[in-house]
């Protein structure tokens, strides 16, 4: 539970910086490719008011005499007339020939809009139109395609170390934000093993007591009689309540048990069901099962028998009579073992799905009530977990199907 707790506080914390990084990187690459985009289009307005100042011929390829005042970028100034006649005015940029340029004049002739980009030319052209001709300006925009592409390269790698620094941030201030809600938790868990130990004398006690009264049944009347039957009942209830929260309370110390082991889980599970087999007999109810032999895996056997016996016992009450369970137990592949108990009967809702394995949950209150305590489920999971598995549950309209898988444990 801390460990995902931690891990959840860590993904929402990258997650804010991450947008925050985004929204900023976002916002400065906007508005530096607007403040480009018009940029470049004063320059190309510009051209046109100074149009007379470069009206004499030029010699191809050389830049004009005259810098083109106030500007920094490049341009070329050329005249169409609408006869189909081109002129080059003027020719700032040198890696483009006038071929070149005639075919980036009719290119942005033949473009529907007054402003547009040639990229095969890396050109960003501004056309005016007169009576009789069609003023042409072209600005060089490999500079601005420079600018963007070490800007997108900055922001990756400012933005890359950032995430990384903060990540490692995160891991010390998740660390630091989870410690009390750790102590918290460790201190739960003392409590209720604890509680639980200190509570299971006395009700043995009362047991063993109340099992001494009842044995002097000649001494007592009958509604004395069933006042000792009803503490003995609901003692032993509660101590069985008491020794499923020890269980959950030391769960979390199963992965550093010794008693993992090689062992064959066909037999585990085939002596299980041979002891649920007379009850499922006497209570009119049909028990299949299919169970590969001689599948073994390195895991805990009494932990796993628990296992089994807890799924078992849980399709066993949610079964009425005349009704199926099946139990099949197979090899997915060399690594992989399957588990699976199903039974007819009323089917789990989706959204229950994902609770049932929680301690103390019970499902929809309107399905009957069959006395447990909603927590075999939880000490299940806490089993397959112990064995680095994974356990879930699926329902369908015919009924239920618990599924147990084991990736990690399987021996060749």
């Amino acid at each position: 539970m801390i460990k995902k707790l931690r891990l959840k506080l860590i993904i929402m914390m990258m997650s804010v910086v991450s947008i925050i990084l985004l929204v900023i990187f976002f916002t400065i690459f906007i508005s530096t490719h607007k403040n480009i985009e018009r940029n470049g289009r004063i320059v190309l307005e510009d051209a046109f008011k100074n149009k007379n100042m470069f009206n004499t011929p030029v010699i191809p390829h050389q830049p004009y005499d005259k810098p083109y005042p106030n500007s920094r970028i490049p341009i070329i100034l050329a005249e169409t007339i609408k006869e189909g006649t081109s002129r080059i005015i003027l020719n700032q940029i040198h890696y483009i020939s006038d071929s070149e340029i005639n075919k980036a004049i009719n290119l942005a002739i033949n473009n529907k809009n007054v402003s547009g980009k040639i990229k095969e030319y890396e050109l960003r052209f501004l056309k005016h139109h007169n009576e009789n001709f069609i003023l042409i300006s072209f600005a060089d925009t490999s500079v601005e395609t420079r600018i963007i592409r070490n800007l997108l390269r900055n922001s990756f790698f400012i933005g890359a170390g950032s995430l990384v620094a903060f990540f490692m941030l995160s891991l010390f201030l998740s660390k630091w934000a989870i410690k009390p809600v750790e102590e918290a938790w460790e201190n739960q868990k003392q409590f209720i093993a604890d509680a639980s130990h200190e509570l299971k004398t006395p009700l043995t006690v009362v047991i063993s007591n109340t099992d001494m009264l009842i044995s002097n049944i000649p001494y007592l009347d009958k509604k004395n009689i069933q006042r000792f039957d009803n503490i003995k009942f609901e003692s032993i209830r509660m101590k069985k309540l008491i020794e499923n929260m020890l269980l959950l309370a030391r769960s979390d110390f199963l992965k550093q048990s010794n008693n993992f082991t090689n062992i064959c889980i066909s037999d585990i599970t085939l002596n299980s069901i041979l002891l649920f087999e007379s009850s499922f007999y006497d209570d009119e109810k049909y028990l299949d099962y299919q169970i590969k032999e001689n599948i073994m895996m390195n895991g805990d056997p009494e932990k796993l028998r628990q296992l089994i016996d807890i799924l078992l016992d849980n399709a066993n009450k949610y079964t009425k009579k005349n009704q199926h369970i099946q139990i099949k137990l197979s090899l997915l592949s060399k690594k992989s073992i399957l588990l699976s108990v199903s039974n007819e009967g009323v089917p789990i809702l989706e959204n229950e799905l994902k609770n049932i394995f929680r301690r103390f949950y019970r499902v929809d209150k309107s399905r009957e009530n069959h006395g447990g305590f909603g927590l075999g489920l939880s000490i299940a999971h806490n089993i397959v977990m112990a064995h680095k598995g994974k356990i879930w549950a699926e329902s369908s309209q015919t009924g239920n199907i618990f599924y147990v898988l084991f990736s990690h444990s399987v021996i060749k």
